[in-house]
């Protein structure tokens, strides 16, 4: 069985990478300029409906096994992503992207693209407060491996252009591992059969992914390194050994290194060390107890050291604290002068604006946070004014399914955590503390986190797109905990067919795209 997963990893891996070398082939010797626009998507769309006859051909002939439905729905998402960064430029639906100019000057551009041309340009971290550029106060893992990324590629000959261009293929490869560590996730959280498959299909084809698939900030690498936190803490759960402790450690302290809200990991984390711990006094060997607290010490040391290290230079060199500049309070995002229930609470029906589902960035006109979260959930920070009859139609149809299965959603993951209580397996349990307690303490930081900055770009989706890990870990559960309870497993087959339904349709959606920003 081992060998399966493995050679199941290593066939994702290899076809990750050559999507990728596609897109830097087409983007970089510029045939995504000479294909006419609706080729892409059309030769995408084909191959999508290639892969879904041929899982229906295998499932009908009973041939088909996990690993290959397992392979087809990450080619699926790969292939979607990858349309999407072949028809999408580097300024299109970006966030704070700023500006480049190249190595002809010795100009400092700001923005994500200046961030990653100083290191480029100059060969070193900024030494300016980097509270002077805006974007230049988060941490530099992201923008280093960038710089690094286009010195190779001008290197080997591209123009400076194209290799910036492709800063876009680097965040497509991480798409692909984020979606390999997903599928890592439910099996080891014990994800089988159809809720598996909802499960890695709700995370590998979610459009918030296929957006950050094309970015050029810091937010998918970010959420790779959270990803691989969630998986070891799984791992730990299952194998107190030191090796897994310190991949966590690596996890946060890298992921810190990449954005600082990494950091909201330590509690659901630490809460797994407190049980663990209390677990290991309570049978009173001393040499055991000894040696967790030397691991919990030797945990503390690398992710505060590795994690805080952005922190406290910036504080040294700059006098500066950790922080966000937020725009002003005059800005048309800004939403502090509404009451917290108008910011927070159930949204009354007009406030969804279910005749226009898109986000107009507008805080007089939406407000809400809920609202806000589920349309850039589906459609990123865009208001395309343009939108025909049908698409338009389709979009309300998803909107409103979102809507609906996103809290049927929370809610079937909060009873099948319960659910773990009422067995015997301590590991069953565990995991169920762990799924909590990030879930709520991940969205618990991402309200937080809109209090600290009341402004409409706050409660992007973006933000919160781990707690849709622990929504698929809940349907990952479903065929486990469901067959003993009737009314149980119907409603777990409602949850799957309406994450099946909204994931096609918005799938659709993005193959009708018009990508410079209508539909």
């Amino acid at each position: 069985m081992n060998t399966r997963k493995i050679s199941l990893d290593k066939a994702v891996v290899i076809m990750i990478v050559l999507c990728c070398l596609f897109a830097e082939l087409v983007q970089g010797t510029a045939l995504s300029v000479m294909i006419p626009g609706n080729v892409i998507p059309a030769a995408c769309t084909l191959l999508l409906a290639a892969v879904f006859l041929r899982l229906m051909y295998l499932h009908k002939k009973g041939r088909l096994t996990e690993e290959a439905a397992v392979f087809a729905i990450i080619l699926a998402g790969m292939l979607l992503h990858c349309c999407y960064v072949l028809c999408t430029g580097l300024h299109d639906r970006q966030h704070d992207e700023g500006t480049f100019t190249g190595r002809g000057d010795a100009l400092v551009n700001p923005g994500h693209l200046g961030y990653i041309e100083y290191i480029y340009k100059f060969h070193r971290l900024p030494d300016i407060n980097p509270y002077e550029l805006f974007s230049y106060y988060h941490p530099p893992v992201h923008y280093i491996l960038a710089a690094v990324w286009v010195t190779l590629q001008t290197a080997a000959g591209m123009a400076e252009e194209a290799a910036f261009e492709n800063i876009q293929v680097l965040t497509l490869f991480y798409s692909g591992l984020f979606m390999l560590l997903s599928y890592r996730i439910l099996k080891k959280a014990g994800a089988k059969g159809s809720g598996l498959y909802a499960g890695l299909v709700l995370l590998t084809m979610h459009p918030a992914l296929t957006l950050m698939s094309g970015s050029v900030n810091n937010d998918m690498l970010s959420l790779v390194l959270l990803a691989c936190c969630v998986l070891f803490t799984l791992c730990y759960i299952r194998e107190r050994t030191l090796s897994n402790l310190v991949l966590i450690a690596l996890s946060i302290g890298i992921g810190m290194l990449c954005k600082l809200n990494s950091a909201a990991m330590a509690f659901p984390v630490g809460l797994i060390f407190l049980i663990d711990l209390t677990e290991v006094v309570k049978k009173g060997d001393r040499k055991v107890i000894l040696a967790r607290v030397k691991n919990y010490a030797l945990f503390g040391v690398i992710a505060a050291v590795t994690g805080l290290s952005w922190i406290v230079r910036n504080l040294v060199k700059f006098g500066e604290l950790s922080g966000v500049p937020a725009p002003p309070v005059d800005s048309v995002m800004y939403t502090g002068d509404y009451s917290l229930w108008a910011r927070l609470g159930i949204p009354a029906v007009s406030q969804w604006h279910f005749d226009f589902p898109f986000h107009p960035l507008s805080g007089d006109v939406i407000h809400n946070t809920w609202v806000i979260l589920l349309q850039t959930s589906l459609f990123g920070e865009i208001y395309p004014a343009e939108t025909t009859a049908i698409p338009l139609m389709l979009c309300r149809i998803v909107y409103v399914a979102a809507a609906v299965f996103a809290v049927l959603s929370a809610g079937w993951l909060l009873y099948l955590q319960c659910r773990k209580f009422t067995g015997r397996l301590q590991t069953a349990k565990t995991d169920a503390v762990f799924v909590v307690a990030g879930y709520l303490f991940y969205l618990c930081g991402y309200v937080a986190f809109i209090l600290k900055y009341p402004y409409t770009c706050s409660s992007d989706f973006r933000y919160a797109f781990l707690c849709l890990v622990y929504l698929a870990i809940g349907l990952g559960d479903g065929d486990r905990y469901c067959p003993d309870n009737a009314k149980a497993a119907a409603a777990f087959r409602i949850v799957r067919a309406g994450v099946w339904i909204c994931m096609f349709l918005t799938t659709i959606i993005y193959m009708i795209w018009q990508w410079d920003g209508t539909i």
